[in-house]
């Protein structure tokens, strides 16, 4: 009769171990205390940890990323709809807004405090998030136009589950006010790719007085004032234009989301540009 019992119990062990296997899983309620123990301090520029893409973006002293004590009971996590009897007793700080900008036509590209991460392709992402009524958590592709949001509703706690059905490159994640993050969860684990910084944390140094920006479907170098070396990447790494220049100049591009690189003598900074 043991040996029947067994025979019926390891099989479903080993199905719910194998879905377990399937999804990653960002724990930051305490359960995870080797990558998301308590930080004091945060994340004052970008880095990457557990695969997972931190970028603070500006100088301030309310850092993204500080991971204190704030208790999450399995009965609050009920009120939002967990059925699995979770419960937090630490929390990811957003610790303020993303500094989020309206470029039109859906654009909303966050510039400060937001997380990323790589995908190969479409899956699933579930937060389980904190915050004050009203406040509004956004999920974006490199095109940022929001493929979902989460609103925070009156109790301060919500699970959402968002559906992403673009192709390869980053999701981000990003608010327009204070939100604490607990746990994510993104289905299938394949989906997700190897997770690079957006820029480097030297570009908040440079000395580089070449500015480069976008407007519209065109692009300005501007500021030029020793030989620049530019370079235009698209989201994915691969070099789509490169030339070198000593005096201001523009030019119409295509659409889409890159990373330029401006080099001179100086030293070596990066911008995004978004072109439409």
């Amino acid at each position: 009769m043991k040996q029947k019992l067994l025979l019926i119990i390891l099989p479903i062990l080993f199905f719910a171990a194998t879905l377990q296997a399937q999804d990653k899983v960002w724990d930051f309620g305490g359960s995870d205390t080797v990558n998301w123990g308590p930080d004091a301090t945060g994340v004052a520029d970008n880095e990457v940890r557990d695969n997972l893409g931190i970028y603070m973006g500006t100088t301030s002293t309310s850092n993204i990323g500080i991971i204190d004590s704030s208790n999450g009971s399995v009965s609050n996590w009920q009120t939002a709809g967990d059925i699995d009897g979770y419960s937090s007793t630490t929390r990811f700080k957003f610790n303020g807004d993303s500094g989020i900008s309206d470029l039109g036509g859906g654009v909303l590209q966050p510039s400060k405090r937001y997380i990323y991460f790589a995908v190969t392709g479409a899956c699933t992402v579930k937060l389980w998030l904190r915050g004050s009524s009203g406040r509004t958590v956004y999920l974006s592709d490199d095109s940022f136009v929001p493929f979902g949001s989460v609103l925070i509703p009156a109790s301060g706690y919500v699970i959402e589950t968002v559906n992403y059905t673009g192709g390869s490159g980053n999701i981000y994640i990003y608010d327009d006010a204070a939100v604490y993050l607990c746990k994510m969860v993104v289905s299938p684990a394949s989906s997700i790719g190897t997770t690079g910084l957006v820029l480097s944390a030297d570009d908040f140094k440079s000395q580089v007085s070449t500015n480069m920006r976008a407007v519209g479907n065109r692009i300005y170098v501007s500021n030029v004032k020793t030989k620049t070396e530019v370079n235009i990447y698209s989201i994915t790494g691969a070099l789509v234009k490169s030339f070198k220049t000593n005096s201001d100049t523009d030019f119409t591009f295509r659409s889409g989301l890159w990373i330029a690189t401006l080099k001179t003598v100086d030293g070596q900074k990066s911008v995004k540009l978004l072109t439409h």
